[in-house]
């Protein structure tokens, strides 16, 4: 099956991860695929987790935090051939046959934003193998790519307290 979490609300990486978590706890063979969460700055949480578990991930992308906290937004050279760099190694984990469950944790907002060509990710999707699960997170509205998923599900921003300039907090956002 082919799971897109999508939306502008949180919560797309913490139900893939929690899936994938679920996944391992019952014998499944997982990886992961960070896609433009490169980073000299901070180390995501999540990878303690996946590091004590044993869990195979990958990060792909450009620092994005700057030393004061705030954010580069845009798309620059190398974030292209970064996500290029992500989606062949998701092609060489589709097609080792070494996992039940491979999540690709913001490759669909790296599509909506430029970097990776929908033509890539449409034909991860069409290579992938029946017995493979396949995770995409991020944000999307592109049609013909969400009907190639069996299940999307769509987190829907209704508050967020970004809104009153709370920044990013260690353990609940990354």
């Amino acid at each position: 099956m082919i799971h897109a979490y999508i939306g502008d609300g949180k919560g797309k990486t913490t139900a893939a991860i929690g899936l994938m978590i679920r996944a391992y706890g019952s014998g499944r063979r997982v990886g992961v695929i960070f896609f433009d969460k490169g980073s000299e700055t901070y180390r995501h949480n999540e990878l303690v987790v996946l590091d004590r578990l044993g869990i195979e991930y990958h990060i792909t992308g450009n620092e994005r935090m700057k030393p004061d906290g705030s954010f580069r937004f845009g798309v620059i050279d190398s974030d292209i051939t970064e996500a290029d760099r992500g989606i062949q190694l998701a092609l060489d984990m589709v097609r080792s046959g070494k996992y039940d469950l491979l999540v690709l944790d913001e490759a669909l907002s790296t599509m909506t934003y430029g970097m990776l060509k929908k033509q890539s990710l449409l034909q991860l999707i069409e290579n992938t193998p029946e017995e493979l699960e396949l995770v995409l997170t991020g944000r999307c509205d592109d049609e013909e790519l969400l009907e190639k998923a069996d299940l999307v599900t769509s987190m829907v921003k209704q508050k967020h307290y970004f809104d009153k300039g709370i920044k990013a907090r260690p353990g609940i956002e990354y």
